[in-house]
């Protein structure tokens, strides 16, 4: 018996050793001159779409022309209701101002382009994203701060297609920028 016990214990030893295997976090990288950081087309197949994301040092950028340093660059989200996304979207956008990394949910409903503020957050941090699909809004969560905004009615349910990173408004980007994203849906 005690030679089972020993045996048990030391497989479980052995098990608790074992590395864990994670899921990376994919980089993208907008490069200089640049907008997009991919031109991939992918779609999302649920309601939801949730991930980490953390940006580096290369968050930290000046706009050449100071107005443009409030633009909304867009971190990962979706088009929405069967239309292309300036007609319906909801998706992350960010901005560096003052020092940090401001977070914001930035969404098109018929058109019209919605941007409210969520938090803050600053190079190397990781934080938990989600936006979810209510029968009315747009649900977005930024580790515990949620903003909620209201969805076009009525939608055409259908699909709904990835928003990867994108550097501007107006300005591309003033170096290769990177962020890191993996998702978790």
């Amino acid at each position: 018996m005690n030679k089972l016990i020993s045996i048990l214990m030391l497989g479980m030893v052995l098990l608790s050793c074992e590395e864990r295997l994670e899921t990376p976090f994919t980089k993208y990288t907008i490069k200089e001159g640049d907008h997009y950081a991919t031109y991939a087309v992918e779609l999302l197949q649920s309601d939801f779409l949730s991930f980490e994301a953390k940006f580096d040092e290369t968050a930290i950028y000046t706009s050449s022309n100071e107005e443009n340093q409030w633009d909304t660059n867009k971190l990962f989200g979706f088009s929405d209701c069967n239309s292309l996304h300036h007609e319906n979207s909801a998706r992350f956008g960010w901005r560096w101002l003052d020092g940090k990394i401001d977070i914001l949910a930035y969404c098109y409903v018929d058109g019209n382009r919605i941007i409210e503020e969520i938090g803050t957050t600053m190079p190397g941090e990781v934080n938990y994203y989600q936006i979810s699909l209510t029968d009315s809004h747009y649900v977005f969560t930024m580790d515990d701060l949620t903003v909620n905004i209201e969805r076009h009615k009525p939608c055409d349910i259908g699909g709904y297609y990835l928003l990867f990173p994108y550097f501007g408004g107006d300005d591309v980007a003033p170096h290769d920028i990177h962020i890191f994203i993996k998702r978790s849906y």
